[in-house]
């Protein structure tokens, strides 16, 4: 159909018909094309009367339906004043791109965040460059707390650098492990992450308490002190602070722990818990600052 007056002319009504007229007239043509037999002669490419009048209905029907699509919004945007058109402009542009809009800040938001964490990752990485290097790292594994409430460990570090002068850089993580027995969800994921964390990290002592120590001293992964006990520690070793364990693999009895719980240095560390065991892994990369600590501690013993 060219223009909508043809489309009226087509269906034998005027151009200002009702919507309620066009209806009835499609209607009359529908039960006419029902009782019209097929045609068969019709030439390649030209259609039938039905399917001319089917257009032109159609074509009436939603230029009207347009008008009132049209006329809500009018009355929709009206109290935008002046503004209505860019009003519905915007509106239209929401809708039609909204999943796009979303999905663009959001991909704006995550590039700032990455941006941001690749930032603060170069500004640690720099900051890490300028430190000393680690004169001793020493993991927790226990029922230990620091005494800052965000769980940092800067403020034990110093207390170790304190302690022990000749260090220029102490590094310490905390890896907490409940005492109880009670064998809940909660206990088992702290196990599950202890033995982790003993299996991918490396340093070069761990402090357990006591439960930890029995816990874990049959696991493998703790080196034995026996030469170390009967030789520059053994004339600073009191009564029961060497600490004899065995292996699921070596049954026999073997130096894995020194108890330094009654230690003055255990009392001034900014900690929990002052049931302290050292231990260390299976060949440290700094053993003469491992026995060092140990030495000061046992030196310090009440």
């Amino acid at each position: 159909m060219d223009n909508l007056k043809q489309a009226y002319e087509t269906l034998g009504l005027p151009e200002n018909a009702s919507r309620a007229d066009v209806e009835k007239a499609f209607e009359i043509e529908l039960r006419k094309s029902k009782n019209r037999q097929s045609t068969t002669n019709l030439k390649d490419g030209e259609e039938s009367e039905y399917t001319i009048k089917l257009k032109a209905y159609k074509q009436i029907v939603e230029y009207e339906d347009r008008l009132i699509i049209e006329d809500k919004n009018r009355e929709r945007y009206r109290k935008w004043g002046k503004f209505a058109g860019p009003a519905e402009k915007v509106d239209d542009f929401f809708r039609i791109y909204k999943a796009r809009v979303i999905i663009s800040l959001v991909a704006i938001i995550v590039l700032i965040f990455g941006i941001n964490a690749f930032i603060d990752h170069r500004e640690e990485q720099k900051r890490l460059a300028a430190l000393p290097p680690v004169d001793l790292s020493i993991l927790y594994v226990g029922n230990f707390m620091t005494n800052d409430s965000s769980g940092k460990t800067e403020e034990l570090e110093q207390a170790f650098l304190t302690q022990f002068p000749e260090f220029k850089r102490v590094e310490v993580t905390l890896t907490y492990l409940p005492s109880s027995e009670s064998g809940g969800q909660s206990d088992l994921a702290f196990q599950q992450k202890a033995m982790a964390m003993l299996a991918t990290e490396d340093p070069d002592i761990y402090i357990m308490d006591k439960p930890s120590f029995e816990w874990l001293s049959n696991s493998g992964a703790l080196q034995h002190l026996d030469v170390e006990a009967e030789g520059v520690l053994k004339p600073l070793l009191p009564p029961g602070a060497a600490i004899i364990a065995r292996t699921e693999d070596d049954t026999s009895d073997h130096v894995y722990g020194v108890d330094v719980t009654n230690s003055t240095l255990t009392n001034q560390l900014p900690i929990n818990n002052k049931n302290m065991i050292i231990t260390v892994r299976v060949d440290p990369k700094k053993m003469d600052n491992v026995l060092l600590f140990t030495q000061r501690y046992l030196e310090n013993m009440k």
